[in-house]
């Protein structure tokens, strides 16, 4: 091969990897007859950070709802922190932190509903080789109590795939 040619391909290769390693801004807008939307989505693959904006317009009323929410990957996974506030100014807020484990991952964190009641979240899911999975969330309210939790399980066999789901809520 001529060896302008492969400094060449070396050259393109380098140059494009550069490209897709920098910082990258998308956004998508809607105009409809009762609601004008705006989600701009940054995502910096050398800093592990993915942010997410966005506003809805009620055209009718003026009254906008926003969300925001900041992923940022960590040497065992990645942390998440979303608020969202509504057309009347109350906010809910999510924060927590997903780890990678041998077969799946773990999720913990915190939400706060509209009216400020806190919560506790927990999950877990996992898979083995052969397609088997499972996967399980589970939210408790500020004194500890399970105020709902679901369970999902499938396995596999070479003729049929079983899937069963368990949720569970406390009665209000």
């Amino acid at each position: 091969m001529n060896k302008t040619l492969t400094l060449a391909a070396i050259a393109a290769l380098v140059t494009a990897s550069a490209a897709t390693a920098q910082e990258q801004t998308r956004t998508k807008t809607f105009e409809g007859p009762n609601a004008a939307a705006s989600t701009t989505t940054t995502v910096n693959p050398e800093t592990g950070t993915a942010t997410r904006d966005r506003v809805v317009t009620n055209t009718n009323t003026g009254k906008s709802a926003t969300s925001s929410a900041v992923r940022q990957r960590t040497e065992t996974g990645a942390t998440l922190d979303v608020v969202q506030t509504g057309p009347r100014g109350n906010s809910r807020t999510l924060s927590g932190e997903r780890v990678r484990t041998e077969n799946g991952s773990t999720f913990t964190g915190t939400a706060t509903g509209r009216k400020g009641n806190a919560y506790g979240l927990e999950g877990e899911r996992s898979r083995d080789g052969q397609g088997n999975s499972s996967a399980s969330q589970r939210v408790t309210n500020s004194a500890g109590e399970t105020i709902g939790s679901r369970t999902r399980t499938t396995t596999r066999t070479p003729d049929t795939v079983n899937r069963s789901v368990s949720r569970q809520r406390r009665p209000r």
